[in-house]
C-alpha cells in the first residue's frame, strides 16, 4: 500500500483520521487534566494502525519489525542505566546492523563469493534460498541506531515501549523516511496539540507531494524507463541525454514527493518531521548538493559515521579517506549492487576533489558555472544509480558521448518517447527544480495570511484533483526508494 493509491487515499487515510481524532477527543475528555502522560490512547492507536499498515504491505516481516522495536527498547534502557555505555552501545549497533546485513546483503555477498570461488578455484557453492528484503528496513534500522546513540550520549532519556514503538512505527516515515531522530519527536510523543492551521498545512504538503509523484515523476519515469530499456545499438546521443535528464527529474520528484507526503501526513497527527530536500539541483557544488539532497540521511552519515571516524580533525589525508569511505557505504546502503557502490564512490571522489581544490588552491565552484557543472556531474552519477548493471551504465555513458556504434535501422526516434504532452511535463519539471524560490520569498511573505492560505488551498485542491484523475488511469508505480 502506497500513499499515491486509491485504497490509501479513500479508505485507509480517512479511517485512520477518524479513529485518531476520536481517540484524541476521548483522551482529552476522559483522562484527568494532570495525567502525566497525555498521549497514551492516541499513541497506542497510532502505533497499532501503523503496524497494520506495515503488515498490509509486508506480511510476516512485521515480526522482524516487532523484534527490532522490543529489543531496541530494552537496549535503550540498558544503555541508559549502565556505567559502561560504549560496550552496550556497540552491542545495540551490532544487533541492528546484523539484521540489516542479513536481509539486505546476504544474497549479494553470497553471489559474489560464489562467483569468486567458481572462477578462481573451480569450487561451486550450492544455491541458497533467496532472502527477500523487508520494506523500510534500511530506514527504521538507522532510526533505531540514532536513538541508541542519543541515549548513550544522554541527549535523551530512554523511552518506554509505547513511545519508542510509536516513534519507530509512524506510518508516514516508515517505508522511505525521512530518517527522523527520537529527539525531534520526543516532546510531541508525550504531548501534542492538533490545530487547524497545522491540518491545512498538512493538506498543502501532502497535495504537493502527490503532484510531484503522480503528475511529474510517473510521467517522466515512463520516458526514462523506455529509454533505459533500449539496447545499446539503438541508443542515440539525444535519446541517452533525454533519458538521463528525465530520470534526474523522476528520482527527485519521486523521492521529494514521498517526503512531502510524509511531512504532510505527520502534520495530520500533530507531528513535525524534518525537511528532507532543499532544491538540490540548484547546488553550486557536489558538497552543497549533499547538504540539500536527502538531508536526513546525509546528516546521519555525518554525525554517526564521518565524525565518528575523525571527520576533518585528523589532517587532510584522513579527511579524504573518511569522505570516500562514508560515500562508499552510502552507496552500499542504497542497494546491494555494484552500480550503487560505484555511484557512492563516484560522489566520494568528487567530494575529495572539491575539498582538495579548496584546501590547496582556495578554489571552489560557484555561480552559474558551478551550478551547471554540479548538475552535469550529478546526472552522470544517476546513470549508475539507474542502470541494472555496470555494463549497461557504461553503454549508456558511451551513448551520451556519441561513442556507440548504432545499428543501421532504428524502430523509434526521440519524438516517440518524448511527445508533446511528455515534453510539457519535461519543461515544467526543469522549471520547478531550477526556479529561484528564495528571490520571491519576500513577495509571498508580504501577502496577508488569509490571502496566502486561500491561494495555497486553491492550488492544493487543483493539484490533488489532477493527481487523483491521473492516478485512476495509471499503472501501479511504487516509490523508487521503496526498494531500499
Amino acid at each position: 500500500m502506497i500513499f499515491s493509491s486509491n485504497i490509501f487515499l479513500f479508505l485507509f487515510l480517512p479511517l485512520y483520521l477518524l479513529a485518531y481524532y476520536a481517540a484524541d477527543y476521548l483522551s482529552r475528555k476522559v483522562l484527568p487534566a494532570r495525567f502525566p502522560v497525555k498521549q497514551v490512547l492516541t499513541n497506542a492507536l497510532l502505533c497499532g494502525l501503523s503496524l497494520f499498515f506495515y503488515y498490509w504491505g509486508s506480511g510476516k516481516f512485521v515480526l522482524v519489525f516487532l523484534l527490532s522495536i522490543v529489543v531496541n527498547t530494552l537496549l535503550g534502557r540498558w544503555i541508559y542505566h549502565s556505567p559502561r555505555h560504549k560496550m552496550q552501545l556497540a552491542i545495540g549497533v551490532a544487533f541492528n546492523l546484523s539484521i540489516l546485513l542479513y536481509f539486505k546483503y546476504f544474497n549479494f555477498f553470497y553471489d559474489q563469493l560464489s562467483f569468486t570461488l567458481l572462477h578462481a578455484f573451480h569450487i561451486q557453492l550450492q544455491p541458497h534460498t533467496y532472502i527477500f528484503l523487508p520494506v523500510g528496513i534500511s530506514f527504521y534500522t538507522f532510526m533505531a541506531i540514532s536513538y541508541l546513540v542519543e541515549v548513550h550520549q544522554k541527549k535523551e532519556k530512554y523511552a518506554g515501549l509505547l513511545h519508542f514503538g510509536t516513534y519507530l512505527t509512524l506510518f508516514p516515515h516508515l517505508v522511505a523516511g525521512p530518517i527522523v531522530r527520537y529527539s525531534e519527536l520526543e516532546a510531541e510523543l508525550h504531548d501534542r496539540k492538533m490545530t487547524l492551521p497545522m491540518f491545512f498545512e498538512g493538506i498543502w504538503r501532502f497535495s504537493m507531494g502527490m503532484g510531484k509523484k503522480i503528475i511529474l515523476a510517473n510521467n517522466l519515469g515512463s520516458v526514462s524507463d523506455n529509454i533505459f530499456a533500449l539496447p545499446a545499438s539503438e541508443l542515440t546521443t539525444a535519446l541517452a541525454w533525454v533519458g538521463v535528464a528525465c530520470y534526474t527529474l523522476q528520482i527527485y520528484f519521486d523521492f521529494s514527493g514521498y517526503s512531502d507526503m510524509a511531512i504532510g501526513l505527520a502534520r495530520f497527527f500533530g507531528f513535525h518531521f524534518p525537511e528532507n530536500f532543499n532544491q538540490p539541483y540548484q547546488a553550486k557544488s557536489v558538497t552543497e548538493f549533499w547538504r540539500r539532497w536527502h538531508m536526513t540521511l546525509s546528516r546521519w552519515f555525518r554525525d554517526y559515521l564521518y565524525i565518528g571516524l575523525g571527520g576533518n580533525r585528523k589532517g587532510p589525508v584522513r579527511t579524504y579517506v573518511n569522505l570516500f569511505l562514508v560515500f562508499f557505504l552510502c552507496g552500499l546502503w542504497h542497494g546491494a549492487a555494484w552500480t550503487f557502490v560505484i555511484w557512492g564512490m563516484f560522489h566520494g571522489i568528487l567530494l575529495v576533489i572539491e575539498r582538495l581544490l579548496k584546501n590547496r588552491f582556495g578554489w571552489q565552484p560557484r555561480g552559474l558555472v558551478g551550478n551547471g557543472l554540479t548538475l552535469l556531474l550529478v546526472m552522470f552519477g544517476w546513470v549508475f544509480f539507474r542502470s541494472a548493471s555496470f555494463g549497461q551504465a557504461i553503454d549508456f555513458i558511451r551513448a551520451m558521448f556519441g561513442a556507440t556504434q548504432l545499428s543501421g535501422f532504428r524502430y523509434f526516434h526521440l519524438g516517440y518517447y518524448l511527445d508533446a504532452g511528455l515534453l510539457t511535463y519535461f519543461i515544467i519539471g526543469w522549471a520547478v527544480v531550477l526556479f529561484p524560490y528564495e528571490r520571491f520569498r519576500r513577495v509571498w511573505s508580504a501577502w496577508r495570511p488569509a490571502t496566502l492560505a486561500l491561494a495555497k488551498g486553491g492550488v492544493s485542491l487543483f493539484v490533488l484533483l489532477i493527481a487523483v484523475l491521473m492516478m485512476s488511469k495509471m499503472q501501479f508505480s511504487p516509490f523508487i526508494y521503496f526498494q531500499f
